[in-house]
């Protein structure tokens, strides 16, 4: 009988197609070429999220008496996309939080809360390359973020007597005004 659940009739059964693991990924941050310590960030990054950029459009109606249809109006809903990384944090040899200090120096390369100083887009923009591995490490998937840089505030690092955990950076929040993606 067609249609039983038998494993033969499964295409991706008898195929040995692989499933799509959610940790193998490489994030490489390349922030402006004033930002020192950004080739560590790699090493830390925890997760990513906002890796969606295929954008629905809005919807139109139309009516005839009673009937109504439907149109895509045509353009996107949005063109820039807003990713999330989470990050870990150690401490260095001199003590220094170096991820988070990476990450503040790129903040203040746009607004500066000590001087005051603001910094042009030219000066503060960086690069994001997210890559998608198989399992025996062939690159499947990668998407190239243009033009990004940090959004929103740095975030806090708590401090709590009652806590004995490790400390993860609060998620930052990077906006990207173009991509380009590359999907096997």
């Amino acid at each position: 009988m067609p249609g039983l659940p038998h494993f033969l009739n499964s295409k991706a059964a008898t195929k040995y197609y692989e499933p799509f693991y959610q940790n193998l990924f490489e994030v490489n941050i390349l922030p402006p070429s004033t930002i020192s310590g950004g080739e560590i960030l790699i090493e830390h990054v925890n997760k990513i999220g906002g890796l969606t950029q295929d954008r629905g459009s809005e919807a139109t109606t139309q009516s005839y008496k009673f009937a109504k249809r439907s149109y895509a109006m045509g353009t996107p809903t949005d063109t820039i996309t807003d990713l999330t990384i989470g990050f870990s944090l150690n401490l260095n040899d001199a003590n220094e939080l170096y991820v988070y200090k990476t990450l503040r120096d790129w903040f203040r390369l746009i607004y500066n809360p000590l001087t005051g100083e603001q910094g042009l887009k030219k000066d503060y923009v960086g690069t994001l390359v997210i890559t998608n591995y198989t399992r025996v490490g062939d690159i499947f998937w990668q998407r190239t973020f243009h033009d990004c840089f940090p959004t929103g505030d740095i975030g806090e690092l708590a401090a709590d007597y009652s806590g004995g955990e490790k400390v993860d950076m609060p998620d930052v929040k990077f906006r990207s005004d173009w991509w380009e993606e590359n999907i096997v």
